[in-house]
């Protein structure tokens, strides 16, 4: 493994110290939209760019098993949790909830992540979010067979022996929750640049307290049980994003609090509390999965921010992989042995979370060409894995903007064992069938394959349901309705 990654655009990448130099203006003229047809077009912009991607034509890498803590996965493909925010307003599964799974469960990728669900109905971040309660949990179990079955039922079709995975993301949106359909922040501490990319003031929602954490602590852990109850093979604690752990990881600036401050310890408290609260309550041997989806760079600057360069004279501080580093090794002293890792905050800075061509009407292009994007969170993945016990597995995001050439770096990626396994969001929205294709044809097909227009995250931030609408007639029709009630006003 080289010591240094030199590029044109990226200064330096040094593999020792984890930290990783961007020069901000060098890129932000450098966007340019998708337009690579063939894998030699890919590999001539990556040449371009000086980026180092693996690329290969044979994609029988993503078919491989893969075994950990007993647990055999029948492939190396995963779904992203990806909100619809179709759940009835009790937070239980929704019929387009269920039409969803279904088709992710039709594809026959092995593992199905499912989307944030909350913990507490004031964590809620939108009124038709999923959330699992005692009074429920006899439909969450339905909710569970149904995906397995389906799900089980494509590996054998396709020549799996394993069954699939369904692991649970239960998460508190911290400060973008909403009461009443209005943004309530329940805030880590004050942040401008963050309630101004919200649209609200300081004096919005309320700074939560230690006690209220400490109470949240215990929710969390009993919402775990219950969703063992429901018959889900594991629950990832939510740790990114921007939402309450993922805040309380980054707040330095959280000052008196056994919760915060500068001691990494302070701020990872309430996270592990959770994990070795939560251990307790399983029997010795327990299969059951504790995991986390973990953001391991913000971008914001110090005082606040996770994943960053303390130097305060960068306006746009450089990753330094350290305390995210320290972080999963303490997870793996927990006996974690699955992380899927991610980066950024997409109510901020999206375009570090996914990649993308199209904006959301009213926000900016990215300020960067978008492969950089994809880059960045892939090479993240890739030190994080070389940095961290070999028994560690790693769960990478950030391929949907590939488009119909994705399955041949993530077969690439898998092959020189830079990941484990490879997570896809808006393509499952958009192709839900992309791992069956994989597996059966070599290639994810043209026509079929997530564009990057934004308009699923344009649906989340009108309030609305959410899926594809270039792909799914369903939700081009929703899209038009609302665009047009909209135009009327």
């Amino acid at each position: 493994m080289k010591n240094y990654l030199r590029t044109r655009h990226y200064p330096y990448f040094n593999e020792g110290d984890l930290k990783y130099m961007i020069d901000k203006n060098e890129l932000t003229s450098q966007f340019r939209s998708f337009k690579y047809k063939t894998i030699d077009d890919l590999k001539s912009e990556l040449n371009h760019l000086n980026l180092e991607l693996p690329l290969v034509e044979d994609c029988s890498s993503l078919t491989k098993e893969l075994l950990f803590e007993q647990i055999l996965l029948p492939n190396r493909i995963a779904i992203q949790p990806m909100e619809g925010f179709d759940a009835k307003l009790d937070g239980t599964p929704g019929h387009l909830t269920m039409r969803r799974y279904e088709r992710y469960a039709r594809g026959g990728a092995a593992l199905i992540w499912v989307e944030a669900t909350a913990i507490v109905p004031e964590g809620k971040s939108n009124p038709r979010q999923l959330y699992l309660s005692e009074k429920n949990v006899n439909q969450f179990t339905q909710f569970v067979s149904t995906i397995r079955n389906r799900c089980n039922s494509t590996l054998k079709e396709l020549g799996f022996k394993a069954n699939c995975l369904i692991i649970l993301q239960l998460n508190h949106s911290g400060r973008y929750s909403k009461k009443n359909g209005h943004p309530y922040p329940i805030k880590i501490y004050q942040n401008p640049a963050l309630d101004k990319a919200m649209g609200i003031s300081e004096r919005e929602g309320k700074i939560i307290t230690d006690e209220e954490l400490e109470e949240l602590e215990k929710i969390w852990v009993q919402k775990a049980l219950l969703a063992k109850e429901a018959g889900f093979d594991g629950v990832d604690i939510k740790s990114c994003h921007g939402y309450l752990i993922s805040e309380l990881i980054s707040s330095h600036s959280r000052l008196n609090s056994k919760y915060g401050g500068k001691s990494l310890e302070n701020r990872t408290k309430f996270f592990f509390n959770i994990i070795k609260k939560l251990k307790k309550r399983l029997q010795i041997g327990d299969p059951f999965i504790i995991t986390t989806r973990f953001g391991v760079y913000d971008e914001l600057p110090y005082p606040n921010g996770f994943g960053i360069s303390r130097d305060k004279k960068q306006k746009v501080p450089s990753i330094d992989l350290t305390e995210p580093i320290q972080v999963i090794k303490k997870l793996h002293e927990l006996d974690i042995r699955l992380i899927n890792i991610s980066a950024g905050n997409p109510h901020y800075k999206p375009y570090l979370t996914r990649p993308f061509d199209t904006p959301i009407p009213g926000t900016d292009f990215p300020p960067e060409h978008p492969l950089y994007g994809v880059f960045r969170i892939i090479k993240l993945a890739s030190l994080i894995k070389s940095q961290v016990p070999k028994d560690m597995v790693i769960l990478g995001s950030g391929y949907s903007y590939l488009r119909h050439l994705a399955g041949y770096i993530c077969a690439g990626l898998i092959k020189q064992n830079m990941v484990d396994i490879c997570g896809f969001g808006r393509m499952a929205l958009a192709n839900p069938d992309f791992p069956k294709q994989l597996f059966m044809d070599g290639q994810i097909y043209p026509k079929k394959s997530c564009i990057t227009c934004s308009k699923c995250s344009e649906l989340m931030r009108l309030g609305s349901i959410t899926g594809c609408v270039i792909r799914d007639e369903l939700y081009k029709k929703i899209y038009k309705e609302i665009k047009s009630k909209n135009a009327a006003r």
